[in-house]
């Protein structure tokens, strides 16, 4: 009787001392269809990454730009300036009157 050791096998299936364990394969297409649609749709995967990106970005500058806002017109309404804010709406006020 021929013993056919693990590595000449093409059974891809492995088995532990308790329970099977399954192998997986990566393998290219080789039809020229399938290999077309698999680099489509690793451009599209890498596509989307990027555009996912740059939207990312965009979203935590107009963040950083609205926190920025916020905290420029704090500091101005609760420092130096506050003592002018009377002022400021007089003005205001007196500008809408003459309009």
């Amino acid at each position: 009787m021929t013993q056919i050791h693990p590595e000449h096998c093409s059974d891809d299936s492995v088995h532990g001392n308790t329970a099977p364990v399954q192998s997986v394969r990566f393998t290219l297409p080789k039809d020229p269809r399938e290999l077309i649609i698999a680099v489509i749709l690793a451009m599209s995967l890498i596509t989307n990454l990027y555009l996912w990106s740059k939207v990312h970005d965009a979203d935590k500058d107009i963040q950083t730009q609205v926190w920025l806002r916020d905290d420029a017109l704090t500091k101005f309404e609760q420092g130096p300036f506050a003592d002018m804010k009377a002022d400021i709406l007089a003005l205001e006020m007196n500008y809408k009157e003459r309009k």
